[in-house]
């Protein structure tokens, strides 16, 4: 009798390991489930060093990351913009400002369909290689970031926002490119970068990344894309 008492216990025992372990197998199955949803799902931190350009594109759910608002320039033009990138411009002007030079933002945040007929503006404008040279494809473009701003000027009474225009006035955005890191920007697209950026020289497009970056991107001549080389070799 003893006998079968102890081996039904054992027999309990062995269902009870099994239906423990079934459990456990279904908890680690059901977490896994939760953690590969998150990641699919996952909002990206906010990175003020993020790389877009034609090879890197910019990240699924990326304004889910970013605080863009709304603003209004001098001559009245309504834009959009990431708050930090705001904050940090305003100062800029400022500092420009006792200089004698008023700068304004004339573009800094689109969606990717805005994006899509800028470049059709530019074609229509400038022709086909213009545009493909100085403005990246939607998910490609720096303009969906809304760290990125376009420079206008207001100037001896006029408002210069054409890249035309912004050709002729080297001198002024010499000045502005000489402070602008104290404030955290940079000049996104340099001259003689072309081959590291494949953009074409804009003065006129400045990026924020931060003090400390802008700093060290100035100081040592580099673009943003070797900057961030080299923090990874």
């Amino acid at each position: 009798m003893k006998r079968i008492l102890i081996l039904m216990l054992a027999a309990g025992m062995m269902i009870s390991c099994t239906a423990c372990s079934e459990n456990k197998e279904n908890n680690d199955t059901t977490s896994q489930i939760s953690v590969n949803q998150q990641s699919e799902n996952a909002v990206p931190e906010k990175n003020y060093l993020i790389l877009v350009n034609r090879t890197h594109k910019i990240p699924d759910n990326y304004e889910k990351s970013v605080e863009i608002i709304d603003g209004k320039n001098f001559f009245g033009t309504a834009f959009k913009v990431e708050k930090e990138t705001y904050e940090h411009f305003q100062k800029l002007r400022e500092k420009m400002m006792l200089q004698e030079v008023q700068i304004e933002i004339n573009r800094s945040y689109l969606n990717a369909d805005e994006q899509k007929d800028l470049i059709e503006e530019y074609k229509k404008e400038y022709g086909d290689e213009y545009a493909y040279d100085y403005q990246g494809d939607p998910g490609y473009s720096e303009n969906q970031t809304g760290l990125g701003i376009d420079l206008a000027l207001f100037f001896a009474g006029e408002k210069i926002d054409k890249d035309k225009d912004f050709l002729q006035m080297e001198g002024i955005f010499k000045e502005i490119h000489a402070v602008m890191a104290d404030y955290g920007f940079i000049l996104r697209y340099p001259e003689e970068k072309v081959k590291e950026t494949d953009f074409m020289y804009q003065p006129w497009h400045i990026r924020y990344v931060g003090e400390d970056a802008a700093k060290a991107i100035y100081e040592k001549n580099i673009t943003l894309e070797e900057y961030l080389l080299g923090e990874q070799t």
